[in-house]
């Protein structure tokens, strides 16, 4: 029994351990997933509730791609490309809302705006998770920063095809 275990473990670390696991995922393009998206995708298929800090941060870090000098985004060429990547944490409607209004393409060729960030879920500040179904949860947390003074953010999260993701955001 020992042998089975031993085995299965260093079969599913080296699984884990490969720079290509998930490559052929939903929405990766064939493009490699990061150990912290193999983490979510893992534990949301079992989660009774969204890691909602996890997953907003996520967002948020994916929406801001290293660029070049002129504001080039580097790894993407569409902002369907980059809609597609952001799929197995947002829906499409939001990643298409974030990603219109930060991005633009000319030339075949990404752009990020040169703008500050949306208002956006603070990573350090408290929030509350509401429950609203066994797949339904809110986040709301109350913010104050000098551009957008003070506002309430809520999130949305509903579970889709066993797994999280952020399906609204509202800031008032």
């Amino acid at each position: 029994m020992k042998y089975y275990a031993t085995s299965f473990l260093i079969a599913m670390l080296a699984v884990f351990a490969s720079p290509n696991y998930l490559t052929d995922s939903p929405g990766s393009k064939g493009k490699p997933v990061s150990f912290m998206e193999q983490r979510a995708l893992a534990e949301e298929t079992t989660a009774s509730k969204p890691d909602a800090k996890f997953l907003s941060q996520e967002f948020i870090h994916k929406l801001t791609p290293e660029v070049d000098d002129q504001y080039k985004v580097k790894g993407y060429s569409s902002k369907e490309e980059l809609i597609r990547n952001l799929s197995h944490i947002a829906s499409k409607k939001v990643a298409s809302d974030y990603v219109n209004g930060m991005f633009e393409e000319k030339n075949g060729k990404l752009y990020i705006i040169p703008t500050d960030l949306p208002p956006w879920v603070e990573k350090d500040k408290p929030y509350e998770l509401k429950k609203l179904s066994d797949t339904s949860y809110h986040l709301i947390q109350k913010n104050k920063s000098d551009l957008y003074g003070e506002y309430s953010i809520t999130l949305g999260f509903e579970k889709v095809n066993s797994h999280w993701v952020i399906t609204f955001a509202s800031v008032t």
